[in-house]
């Protein structure tokens, strides 16, 4: 498997478990997003304006925790031999998660769960934003829109010059789109059918960490 093969399969594994764990904490957090922090922290400030102190101070938990969990993996990321041992914590958190829902749903605590994922999105965004060279975030969508739309452009200019050379490296900012698009769809079935959907994108993080060496 050639390096870019290997980048783009890590792309879309990655943003798959973001889109998919952004869309689970929007529908467990009525609203709130547990990746995207840009609709979050605009959203905090009309819920500050409205006067809004319930939906601002959830919110505005959500901020936190994702601050100091990309503190956190920034912190382990020196720590560990590899910056992939994140990908396993992140899969612990996930598990801490349905534990915490499946005690919920027994009458025990509120929805911390979805606080967790916060916290795992926050480590997996800090941990890898470059693939081959090519910086793409796979929990940040719109910088990959607007890159991929860029390098549609310059393909198409390259073809009113002559030139017809498209490299598999130009698709990774519309491969991570696409993956959060993906990401989300599938949660909504997961929802329906298992009451363990926070294990769901467990398997993908166990094999990004033993399938593949650490070069992007």
């Amino acid at each position: 498997m050639t390096p870019l093969i290997r980048s783009a399969l890590r792309v879309l594994a990655l943003s798959l478990v973001a889109g998919y764990v952004d869309a689970v904490g929007y529908v467990e957090l009525h609203g709130i997003f547990t990746a995207a922090m840009t609709g979050n922290s605009t959203t905090f400030g009309i819920s500050l304006a409205d006067r809004d102190l319930a939906r601002a101070g959830a919110i505005g938990t959500v901020l936190g925790l994702f601050f100091f969990g990309a503190l956190a993996a920034s912190l382990l990321r020196r720590a560990l031999p590899a910056y992939r041992h994140e990908w396993l914590w992140m899969a612990g958190l996930l598990v801490l998660a349905q534990g915490v829902h499946w005690s919920h749903a027994a009458g025990g605590s509120a929805r911390i769960e979805t606080l967790l994922l916060a916290v795992a999105m926050a480590m997996q965004g800090e941990t890898l934003s470059r693939f081959s060279g090519i910086s793409v975030q796979t929990i940040v969508v719109t910088n990959n829109i607007v890159k991929f739309a860029d390098n549609i452009a310059e393909f198409l200019c390259g073809i009113w010059r002559g030139k017809r050379e498209f490299s598999l490296a130009s698709l990774l900012p519309g491969l991570g789109w696409t993956g959060c698009i993906a990401g989300a769809f599938v949660s909504v079935f997961a929802r329906g059918a298992t009451s363990g959907f926070f294990l769901v994108p467990v398997p993908l993080l166990i094999g990004l960490f033993f399938l593949w060496p650490d070069q992007g």
